[in-house]
């Protein structure tokens, strides 16, 4: 599969000379920018006036907290995860409210995230830390954040396809191994996740 040209693991964009000076620069603010940009930036022709910015930017958190080390395969590929889940029925509809689905276990009794970092006090419910706590850019973030949001903007925009063979699951074996995946079919590894599909639903 091939990806937008430009894109990679190094900022598309300078924010330094657009956005670097704004004292109010936050995560939201990088990605409604670059949903203006992203075309001119990394050279694809990419319909944003389509993409929910709420949505987008829900997406892109996923992304960066989900798979901000991996490489762009590995970030369309959680992404890729994220849209098949709002496609499908037996979870929610919207890619939001499948970052922030939570439930509760049935044999611990405790509140389980779809996505563990949604459950970590640090990063629920608080926008991406664009800023040190002295106010000056984390331009290490920034720019991942960058490629989560330009990824997430190009997946919406439909120019990439899914690139994980249908999968609605995924987590690292080096670091979690989940009863559920003896039930799924594997579909794909890329990079430090793999993936898998859950059957398809039982008609009647």
């Amino acid at each position: 599969m091939s990806y937008p040209r430009g894109l990679n693991n190094s900022p598309a964009v300078n924010l330094s000379g657009n956005l670097g000076e704004i004292k109010m620069l936050s995560a939201k603010l990088i990605l409604v920018y670059l949903l203006h940009t992203t075309a001119n930036f990394v050279g694809i022709d990419v319909d944003t006036s389509k993409v929910d910015p709420e949505q987008a930017y829900c997406l892109a958190e996923n992304i960066y907290y989900e798979a901000r080390n991996e490489d762009i395969r590995g970030q369309f590929a959680v992404a890729s995860v994220t849209l098949n889940r709002a496609k499908d029925a037996r979870f929610p509809h919207t890619i939001c409210e499948v970052v922030k689905y939570t439930a509760v276990s049935r044999i611990s009794k405790k509140l389980v995230c779809a996505f563990s970092w949604y459950c970590e006090n640090d990063k629920k419910g608080r926008e991406i830390p664009v800023r040190n706590k002295d106010g000056t850019v984390n331009q290490q973030v920034v720019d991942q954040f960058q490629i989560a949001s330009i990824v997430a903007i190009t997946i919406l925009g439909g120019t990439v396809e899914d690139n994980t063979n249908g999968a609605t699951h995924f987590h690292n074996p080096y670091t979690s191994n989940p009863a559920w995946k003896h039930e799924l079919t594997k579909t794909a590894v890329i990079g430090n996740h793999t993936f898998y599909r859950l059957p398809p639903p039982k008609e009647g």
